[in-house]
Formats: structure tokens, C-alpha cells, sequence
């Protein structure tokens, strides 16, 4: 008996082993999506170039180099993957005014990024014309409108992976401010652009685009009202395009804002909260700026740069 159940034991414990390997093998550098998966109609081609240009091949080794040796736990793959992320949020730091910093994981790397201060100095000035200062958080409470409109604009330019779900934690569990859609309702193209976006050369199309959905949307949610007061949408089941999802969050949060997720959970992507992380709530590390400073950051560039208080939790 002592020996069946010793054995049971280690058959369990094995299955345990061979379980976890294959879950890690799972996270594969070659697996990443090619060109930052990017949706297929975003017109976004420029601006990726700008950055793949931007970003020096030689100071990336540095970075993960000096990224694997402090974290000895962590894989090359991994790295590349959160590496893909941090790349995903520089698209959106280009052209959106405030981005905050809602996965730790992704976070470590830009800190490892900011330590190679000559090299990221080259690479903000290539890629926006300016220093983009890493601006810790210092606000502990969650920033949920701040998340929705994240999770907006990611929804509207990439695809979401099983590994965006986990790292940057789960996407649509917020409203976004009805006085924000009553903007996008309401005013012209042009005026949005400059209260929610900031323009440059590479990026004035995609900002077009962004425009152009969220008019589109509202536009569909009051057909839909129209139609069915309760709405009408089909469950989200996989990985990938959730632009479906990012309806669904404009049509509940402009007719039913008080009551946004007793309307959202029954469409929200279910199967995907077993790899939410703890960023879920919407707590953020820091967030990334190209203006000056000024008094937030407690002067220079070295004070905006680094990250020694962020409110969200994680490593400096």
C-alpha cells in the first residue's frame, strides 16, 4: 500500500514537472507576432519602421544582457516577449500624451533600457523628437478611466496575446468617462487630436485612424441601442483581434456607466482571467512622457528618468 501510494505520488509529481515544462515551452521567441501584431488594416507601417530604426540592435544585447544577469530566473524567450510588449507601449507613448505603466513585468525592462542613459537618450530623440521620461507613479489608488482608454487604443492597433492578458492583466473590466465619448461624439477630428493625441510626422495617419474608429463605434452603439436597449454581441473565445470586445466597452460605458460590469462580465473574455496578473486592478507603475517635466519629476533628466517610487509595486 505505502509503495502504490508512494508511487501514485511520484507519477503525480512527475505529471506535475512535465506539465510545468510544457507550459514554459510554450513561451517561445519565435511564437512572437511578426510586425508587433499590429491588426491588419491599422496603417501603422511608418511609424514601426521608425522605431525598429530607432532602437539600436547593439544596445537591445546590452539591455537584455544586463536584463538576464539581474534576473536569473527569467529566460531569453521571456525576455523577448516582454520586450514585444515594452515595444507595443513605445508605439503608444508616440502618439498618445500620458501612457501609464500597467505591467510590472514590462516596466523592468524599460528600467533596464533607462540604465544605458546615452544610448536611451539616442533612441527617444530618434523616435519622438524628444526624451521620453519614465514618470513613477505616486498615486497608489487604481487609475480605472486612465486603464480604459489603454485598453481602447491597444484593442484598436494590436492584436491581444495570452501573454498581453497576463502581463498587462486583464483588458475591458473598466468604463471609459462618458464626457470622454461625449468628446469623440462631438467634436472634429482635428480638436481630438490635440486634447488626446500628440501629432507628429510619422503617426498623423494612425491618429486619423484612431479618430475615425472611435466616431465609428459610438456611432454603432446608438444603432444598436436603438435596436436592443440591452445590446447585442458575440462572446469573445480566443486570443487575438478583440476590437469586438473594445465595442462592447464603448456601448456599456456610455448607456450604462454605473452599472458597467454587471453589463461587461457576461461578454468580457471569461476564459482569459485564469492569467490576469496582479496589475488587474488597474494599479500602475509609472507612465511615459515627452514633455518636460517640470515639477513631477524633481528635475533633469536623471529625475524623470528613473523610476525609484512606483506606486504600483514594482522593481527599480
Amino acid at each position: 500500500m505505502i509503495l502504490v501510494v508512494v508511487f501514485l505520488v511520484g507519477i503525480g509529481g512527475i505529471a506535475a514537472i512535465v506539465s510545468s515544462v510544457m507550459k514554459r515551452k510554450k513561451l517561445l521567441k519565435e511564437n512572437i507576432p511578426a510586425e508587433l501584431g499590429v491588426i491588419e488594416q491599422v496603417p501603422i507601417k511608418t511609424l514601426l519602421e521608425k522605431l525598429n530604426q530607432s532602437l539600436n540592435e547593439d544596445y537591445i544585447q546590452q539591455v537584455k544582457h544586463r536584463y538576464l544577469k539581474d534576473h536569473p530566473n527569467r529566460s531569453e524567450d521571456e525576455f523577448e516577449w516582454l520586450l514585444f510588449e515594452l515595444k507595443r507601449y513605445f508605439v503608444m507613448a508616440n502618439i498618445m500624451k500620458k501612457v501609464p505603466m500597467f505591467s510590472e513585468d514590462v516596466d523592468e525592462i524599460w528600467h533596464e533600457m533607462i540604465l544605458f542613459t546615452k544610448e536611451y537618450q539616442e533612441f527617444s530623440e530618434m523616435f519622438l523628437g524628444k526624451m521620453l521620461h519614465h514618470i513613477p507613479n505616486t498615486n497608489p489608488e487604481p487609475a480605472p478611466q486612465e486603464r480604459a482608454f489603454f485598453d481602447w487604443v491597444f484593442s484598436q492597433l494590436f492584436e491581444i496575446t495570452e501573454f498581453s492578458w497576463k502581463k498587462w492583466g486583464s483588458f475591458f473590466k473598466h468604463p471609459m468617462e462618458s464626457w470622454i465619448l461625449d468628446d469623440f461624439r462631438n467634436h472634429t477630428e482635428n480638436q481630438l487630436i490635440e486634447k488626446y493625441f500628440q501629432e507628429n510626422e510619422d503617426n498623423r495617419e494612425v491618429l486619423e485612424y484612431l479618430v475615425g474608429r472611435m466616431k465609428y463605434q459610438l456611432g454603432m452603439t446608438e444603432k444598436m441601442y436603438q435596436a436592443n436597449p440591452k445590446g447585442s454581441f458575440l462572446k469573445q473565445r480566443t486570443f487575438g483581434d478583440m476590437t469586438a470586445l473594445s465595442l462592447m466597452m464603448v456601448f456599456f460605458s456610455y448607456y450604462y456607466f454605473d452599472y458597467y460590469w454587471d453589463h461587461a462580465k457576461v461578454y468580457a473574455f471569461a476564459e482569459a482571467t485564469k492569467y490576469t496578473s496582479g496589475c488587474s486592478n488597474a494599479s500602475f507603475c509609472g507612465s511615459a512622457s515627452s514633455d518636460d517635466c517640470g515639477d513631477s519629476g524633481g528635475g533633469g533628466d536623471s529625475g524623470c528618468s528613473s523610476c525609484s517610487s512606483c506606486g504600483g509595486g514594482c522593481s527599480s
